[in-house]
């Protein structure tokens, strides 16, 4: 019995510690991204979709950029995730790489 217990919380451990960064899932889906921001017209909004190893919420374009909102914060109060914005760098967001960053606000 201990043996086997002790084999379950190794493989845990396992998937655990081998499961793919947040920074790995990004740059395996960065060009599925890049794609469905570039195909959105300013004002269209995708709900939840699937791109390469990342789920969001909704993917939309408003003044030029899109974003694809991961989620929201523990009381819904702050969408968070990724902003394409190949012209500008947007306010109040960290920079990934090229034309991403990512961006928490405070919702309307």
């Amino acid at each position: 019995m201990g043996m086997a217990l002790l084999a379950g919380v190794l493989v845990l451990v396992a998937a655990v510690t081998m499961a793919p960064t947040e920074d790995e899932r990004f740059t395996n889906s960065v060009g599925g991204m890049e794609a469905a921001a570039r195909s959105l017209g300013e004002g269209d909004e995708l709900e939840r979709q699937t791109i390469g190893n990342l789920t969001f919420e909704k993917v939309f374009r408003a003044n030029g950029l899109v974003y694809f909102q991961q989620g929201q914060g523990w009381l819904g109060d702050r969408a968070y995730g990724y902003v394409w914005s190949p012209h500008v760098q947007p306010r109040d967001v960290e920079h990934v790489e090229g034309p991403w960053y990512m961006y928490t606000d405070l919702e309307d």
